[in-house]
């Protein structure tokens, strides 16, 4: 046989062997995954660092895959009670990833069991939290009665701990997703909505009164203020007037006295005896003597 059908018989058997060996022995960590390297059933190696790793083929070793990745996960729906002993339906979202991939495998097991688990700690959570505080603390009208973010950071302070602890699972965020009342709770929730809106409703009308008081109030000051200086005004106004008056007669009186006694004596006849006026007088008497001598 030729020499070399036998050494390329040799490489090609040495390239399967080798592919086999790589197959059976080669393993690839992706990006947001971790791997547990089970030795003949005990866990001996945990691969969290991306790209390729080697391992002993199967059965002596086994790579279990876990996903690293943060994930959601909505609780069921349970009735739980508030502080005043009110039913609520407070449905909450968890975001939560593997933290401790070795811990996770040996106490979850599968990722598909991670949300039950984690169901059964937050509704336990919820119960414990939602007990010290007000149904008014979940809804209400009033923003400053408001506690959902402050009840959110609790339950999740409650709950990490426990989830990594029990889990190796750690919890990013709990948040509420949706409030709903039991039909027997839907009433006394309005009727308390309609009392606070009331209780704002006199508060603005009180507030608008008192505004609308002072309003009026400086109104009727300003208005006091343009009558006094209007007034002050039309005094001073007539007092020079008057005296404007008195000048020039002083001055009409000095030039020619008989005129200006004349346009005087005329002046009072005009003011004292009207268009309809019968009068019974004296004429030889000032200044009715002109009616009889005008000259």
């Amino acid at each position: 046989m030729d020499p070399r059908i036998n050494r390329l018989r040799m490489s090609v058997g040495i390239i399967a062997v080798l592919a086999i060996i790589y197959a059976a022995c080669a393993t690839v960590v992706r990006a947001g995954e971790a791997a547990l390297v089970i030795n003949l059933g005990k866990s001996s190696r945990v691969l969290t660092e991306p790209g390729l790793h080697w391992k002993l083929p199967w059965p002596i070793d086994k790579k279990v895959v876990i996903d690293m990745r943060k994930r959601a996960m909505q609780t069921q729906h349970t009735e739980m009670l508030t502080k005043e002993g009110k039913n609520v339906v407070l449905l909450s979202y968890v975001v939560w990833s593997v933290e401790n991939p070795l811990h996770f495998y040996q106490a979850v097991g599968e990722i598909e069991n991670a949300d039950d688990m984690l169901n059964g700690l937050v509704i336990n959570a919820k119960m414990g939290v939602l007990g010290k505080y007000d149904l008014s603390a979940l809804a209400s009208t009033d923003p400053a009665t408001i506690k959902i973010a402050e009840i959110e950071q609790e339950l999740l302070e409650l709950t990490k701990g426990l989830a990594s602890e029990k889990y190796g699972i750690k919890i990013h965020n709990i948040g509420f997703s949706r409030l709903s009342l039991p039909e027997e709770n839907i009433k006394a929730v309005f009727k308390q909505m309609r009392a606070e809106r009331r209780k704002y409703a006199v508060q603005f009308q009180v507030d608008g009164e008192k505004t609308a008081g002072k309003i009026r109030a400086d109104t009727d000051l300003k208005v006091s203020q343009i009558e006094a200086e209007t007034t002050e005004e039309v005094a001073r106004i007539k007092g020079d007037a008057e005296a404007e008056a008195a000048r020039i007669y002083s001055a009409a009186h000095s030039k020619d006295p008989e005129l200006y006694e004349f346009v005087r004596s005329l002046e009072t006849i005009d003011e004292v005896i009207g268009a309809r006026s019968t009068i019974i007088l004296r004429t030889d008497a000032e200044p009715f003597q002109l009616l009889v001598n005008p000259k």
